[in-house]
C-alpha cells in the first residue's frame, strides 16, 4: 500500500511539472495575480488557459494549437497568457473561472476582470486564431 501511495504522489508531481515546463517553454505566466498585474500594466487581454493534468485534449491543445507557428508569436506578444491546472492551481485563480470542462480558455479584460470571451474544448489553430482576434477586437471596443 505504501508503494502505491508513493507512486501516485510521484505521478501527480510529474503531471504538475508538465504544466510548468510548457509554460516556461512558451513564456506563459503561472500565477494569476502576476499575470493580471502584467496585463494591466501593458494594457493587454489576459488569456487564461485552464487545463488538467489528466486531460489528453489539454495536451493536444497545448502542442498543436498554442505551440503552432500560426499562434505562438501572437500569444507571446499580443496578450498576456496564463496557464493553470484546475486541480493543482485551484487556489491561485478566482472562483468564477473554475469549471469542470477542460481545456477552457478565458479571455479576460485586465481592467475589470470580466470575461470578454471564452472557449471550451480542443480547438484547432485556425479556429482558435479567430477566437483570439475576436477577443482582441472586443477588448479594443471597451
Amino acid at each position: 500500500m505504501k508503494k502505491i501511495v508513493i507512486l501516485l504522489l510521484l505521478t501527480l508531481t510529474l503531471f504538475g511539472a508538465n504544466v510548468d515546463k510548457f509554460a516556461q517553454e512558451m513564456g506563459f505566466e503561472r500565477d494569476y495575480k502576476t499575470a493580471l498585474t502584467k496585463a494591466k500594466k501593458e494594457d493587454k487581454v489576459l488569456m487564461m488557459v485552464l487545463g488538467a493534468d489528466y486531460c489528453p485534449w489539454c495536451r493536444k491543445f497545448e502542442r498543436k494549437t498554442l505551440n503552432s507557428t500560426l499562434l505562438k508569436k501572437r500569444l507571446q506578444t499580443e496578450v498576456v497568457t496564463l496557464v493553470v491546472d484546475k486541480k493543482f492551481d485551484v487556489e491561485s485563480f478566482p472562483e468564477k473561472f473554475r469549471t469542470q470542462f477542460t481545456p477552457r480558455v478565458f479571455f479576460i479584460n485586465s481592467k475589470d476582470e470580466s470575461i470578454i470571451l471564452d472557449t471550451t474544448g480542443y480547438i484547432k489553430k485556425k479556429h482558435f486564431k479567430e477566437s483570439l482576434e475576436n477577443a482582441l477586437e472586443l477588448y479594443g471596443e471597451k
